[in-house]
Order: structure tokens, then sequence, then C-alpha cells
């Protein structure tokens, strides 16, 4: 574990980044050692994210991959939800408005998977917190996992923020 100091250092980083735009980090982050890009053979063939991770969005539109709704092939298939959930952030931080769109999510799950155990599906009824979401919780639930890791902040940051406390 590293000595907070580093940790608080290193979010001050990001927050930085994300104040001029953007972030991009390495593929390697030592404050969260287990949110690494697969090293996997079988995944060198799918198209990647400037970080270097695997692009799940983009290998499901270009076609190598063909997720299934339903382990039942007598299951009918489920249409994605088009529908962008923007979280105000405070605007004392530097840091844009968090999007969540549903379409690229339910392009391969079905709502069940989220909602209602990991999303309440109600306005202002799930406290999201990068804190929460750093243990497990509501988007690190895949997020850090099986999908883009935790650190590669404009991913989800990238709504618009019209004012900040400079």
């Amino acid at each position: 574990m590293l000595p907070e100091g580093i940790k608080i250092r290193f979010f001050f980083f990001l927050f930085l980044m994300m104040a001029a735009g953007g972030c991009s980090m390495a593929p390697f982050n030592p404050v969260f050692p287990n949110d690494q890009p697969a090293q996997s053979l079988a995944l060198e063939y799918l198209p990647n994210t400037p970080a270097g991770y695997v692009d799940w969005v983009k290998a499901l539109q270009q076609g190598p991959i063909h997720p299934k709704d339903s382990l039942d092939p007598a299951a009918p298939a489920s249409k994605p939800f088009d529908l962008n959930i923007v979280f105000k952030i405070d605007r004392r931080y530097p840091l844009r408005d968090v999007v969540f769109p549903h379409y690229p999510h339910t392009q391969w799950l079905d709502c069940i998977n989220c909602h209602p155990a990991i999303f309440l599906p109600k306005a202002g009824a799930n406290p999201v917190s990068m804190q929460r979401i750093f243990k497990g919780e509501f988007c690190g639930r895949c997020h850090g996992k099986v999908a883009f890791p935790l650190y590669d902040c404009g991913r989800c940051h990238s709504g618009q923020k019209s004012t900040l406390i400079r």
C-alpha cells in the first residue's frame, strides 16, 4: 500500500489533468496495482484505447466480438437503451461532469444486470462517489475489473463544466 501523501499527490495530478481537458495515463498505475490492462494474447486482435486497454465498445462496433444477451439461444434479444445520465460534479472540483451512456452498456447487458441491485432506477437515489467506486460499488463493479480502468478519467468525466472556481 502506498503512503497517503503519494495517493493525495496522485489524485491532485489527476484533478490537474482533468482541469487541463483530459487525462491519459500510462497503462500501469502504482496506486491501483490491481487495475491493470489485460496482457492476454487472446485480446491482442481487439482495438485499444489510447491508454492501452481493450476498447470493448469499438470492438463491438467493428465486429470482432458478438456478445449474446442470454445463455438461452431461444431468448429474445434485448434492444439497446439510448439514454445519457449526467452526474453533476461540484464546481469546486476541476472535473467535468460524469456522463453515463446507457447505449454502449445495453448493447450487451440487460437492464437487470444493474437495476435495481447496483443502481436504483430513480434520479438522486444513488449516492455515487469515487470512494465508493474504488471500493467496488456502483461503476466499480465492472470498471477496473472487466471494463476500462478507474483512472482513465476522461472516459466518464466527459460532460460540460461551464464554470470552474479557479
